[in-house]
């Protein structure tokens, strides 16, 4: 590694905290993992999209090159190293609402930026280099795995109880860190290190539901989206939002609204079987972060991935890992340095 093994406490053990507690481990640090598992987290509640178009002007995704196709090979590569299978290829049937969408699409489907993942299909469009991470069975495998070598721990976080040490190391209940990682989610927002950061908390409802004889062999979009399972005639749909809400309270009339919506884009009956509501910490320009606080070199903060974590992660997780490594820079549009400066 060329550098000192660090000993590094991760508070969080969402999508963020559990890639790259995995990375780390790969660079050969001693990780220590914290979580209370609530079970509306909101990497506990994700579908796990993994979707390269972004709808609005149907353009790629921000960073395209960087993570797409090479996503489904990093969490691949995590399969072979959990003995767990958690990810899935599948192109994402894109209905179109009116002629006016269809048109959009259809003229960005022939610019060359684009036109390599977009593929008509009668009335509608396909979209490649789509897919699913199954996010909870990824977390249950790498909680697992870190749990075999006494690296994870449930409880609850006190953040009044790390301890500054004069020799620099940071002491939490009787263990000394060199650095602790803040991947909380929207708990994140009761820190008292990073709370000058800007989050807008995002509800948002996700159902698991029996759609009798739908193929499942493609995700199906139109505004809302349905999301195969591995269970026979098993479905995620989802999703609703609620900004600036905080609440984990599931409410029957979004369920309601969304079997609707369901029924209507498959002309099939759609059973509730659960539903579930979680709040994502959602940032300004959908721009995660990451970095170093500007006090505290020991503290930092891996958060804000929003809806697109599950892609994100592929290539923020090594980036974050080598920025604790080696001190090797972050991307700038993620980098909370961006922010410090200004505030």
């Amino acid at each position: 590694m060329g550098n000192k093994p660090k000993h590094i406490l991760i508070i969080g053990s969402g999508l963020a905290g559990s890639t790259l507690a995995l990375e780390l481990i790969q660079r050969g640090h001693i990780v220590q993992v914290i979580d209370n598992l609530a079970p509306n987290s909101s990497s506990r509640v994700a579908a796990g999209i993994i979707n390269p178009v972004v709808p609005k002007g149907v353009k790629k995704t921000w960073q395209y090159q960087e993570i797409f196709p090479a996503v489904f090979e990093y969490y691949r590569n995590f399969e072979s190293l959990l003995g767990a299978k958690f990810v899935f290829e599948y192109p994402m049937l894109q209905i179109h609402a009116n002629d006016n969408e269809r048109h959009e699409w259809r003229k960005r489907g022939e610019v060359n930026e684009i036109k390599d993942i977009l593929t008509p299909e009668g009335d509608n469009t396909i979209v490649n280099n789509c897919g699913r991470l199954d996010v909870l069975q990824f977390l249950t495998a790498t909680q697992n795995a870190l749990e075999k070598n006494h690296q994870f721990a449930t409880e609850q976080f006190k953040h009044s109880d790390l301890i500054f040490l004069e020799s620099g190391m940071i002491e939490y209940h009787g263990n000394q860190f060199d650095d602790v990682v803040f991947c909380e989610g929207i708990g994140i927002m009761q820190n008292p290190w990073f709370n000058y950061l800007f989050f807008d908390p995002t509800g948002g409802d996700i159902l698991t539901v029996k759609i009798e004889g739908l193929s499942n062999d493609k995700i199906i979009k139109q505004k809302q989206w349905i999301v195969p399972t591995q269970q026979k005639d098993v479905f995620l749909l989802g999703s609703t939002f609620h900004k600036k809400s905080i609440s984990e309270v599931a409410d029957p009339m979004d369920a309601k609204f969304l079997l609707e919506r369901a029924e209507l884009i498959t002309g099939k009956l759609v059973t509730l079987i659960k539903h579930q509501r979680a709040v994502r910490p959602t940032v300004q320009n959908r721009r995660p972060y990451l970095g170093r606080h500007q006090a505290y070199k020991n503290l930092s903060i891996y958060n804000g991935l929003g809806a697109k974590g599950s892609a994100l992660c592929s290539w923020l997780s090594p980036m974050m890992a080598d920025f604790i490594t080696y001190n090797t820079p972050l991307n700038e549009e993620v980098d909370i340095s961006r922010i410090q400066e200004i505030g």
